[in-house]
């Protein structure tokens, strides 16, 4: 996939620190299901420490 350099249409591809990221939706989603969050909380939550990531990914990938 990373082979050739991007298109326009291929450009966004990569999912950047995808492991972590599945990691933070599963305990954001567990703290639901414990009751400790409502969904919107933890929802958010999951966003904006993904979105954390993500910035990481992108400076490394400059």
């Amino acid at each position: 996939m990373t082979a050739t350099a991007p298109t326009a249409n291929s450009k966004g591809v990569r999912f950047g620190n995808f492991l972590q990221t599945r990691d933070i939706i599963n305990e954001e989603l567990e703290a639901v299901w414990a009751g400790r969050k409502s969904a919107t909380t933890a929802l958010n939550t999951a966003v904006q420490r993904g979105d954390q990531q993500l910035r990481r990914f992108e400076r490394t990938q400059k």
